[in-house]
């Protein structure tokens, strides 16, 4: 198997600022992924920078939280993922809101005719078990990409424990993907909104054959992750 490095920015469609500086990433900078949210102030303006940019690899970014739904004015539970996910548990009113959301992201996706290469999930709530499994079953009829895995790398060893417990549980979570189907590592979840292109550069260096994804967050012009990619293209 070949090694394949994909540098993904999420929050594609949040707002316009967000969206510029996603795609100076991407004319500017190493970036060649981007995560799409749908329904958000953004979205709009991000479709027409999808059209653009035919470069740019683009996958949906379910969203269940800290976001405007499609399928209601809000979130019973607000911005936290910690809430959604509890509700999520406890909760069959709440299972039922989110399936019928994930499968209206996933249409509006396809109706705008956008080449989804690629799934994840807004805070990676799409680690969570129920959201995990109504993802794979509303989309395996028409999708043929990747998913995010959680297999969690870090350029601080001492952020490990925090990740520890999670990254055993998405593992299983997310076991309904066939392996060539998930990454083989998740980078940049120690970072932030504070990606450096040097530490990056070292973890590139020592990876080994599959699919790696580092994981960005531009949200204005010369900020820390959009610095970063920049960087990165120019070194190459």
């Amino acid at each position: 198997m070949e090694r394949i490095i994909t540098f993904t920015a999420d929050d594609l469609g949040l707002n316009e600022e967000t969206n510029l500086a996603i795609e100076h990433a991407h004319r500017h900078g190493a970036l060649n992924a981007a995560s799409l949210m749908m329904g958000q102030q953004g979205t709009a303006h991000a479709l027409e920078i999808v059209r653009r940019n035919p470069d740019l690899q683009i996958g949906c970014h379910f969203h269940a939280c800290d976001s405007t739904p499609l399928t209601r004015p809000r979130w019973p539970w607000g911005n936290s993922p910690a809430r959604a996910g509890l509700a999520l548990a406890l909760w069959p009113s709440a299972r039922r809101l989110v399936r019928a959301e994930l499968q209206a992201q996933w249409d509006q996706i396809s109706a705008a005719g956008v080449n989804c290469r690629f799934v994840n999930g807004h805070h990676h709530l799409h680690i969570h078990p129920f959201i995990a499994r109504e993802m794979r079953r509303g989309i395996a009829s028409s999708f043929t990409g990747w998913v995010r895995g959680f297999n969690v790398r870090f350029f601080d060893d001492r952020r490990r424990p925090h990740f520890q417990f999670l990254r055993h549980r998405a593992a299983h979570w997310l076991n309904d993907w066939p392996a060539n189907r998930r990454t083989d590592t998740l980078w940049g979840l120690d970072r932030l909104f504070r990606m450096n292109a040097d530490e990056v550069r070292r973890a590139l260096a020592d990876l080994p054959e599959g699919r790696h994804e580092f994981l960005f967050h531009p949200r204005r012009e010369n900020d820390a992750d959009q610095t970063a990619l920049v960087e990165l293209m120019q070194s190459t």
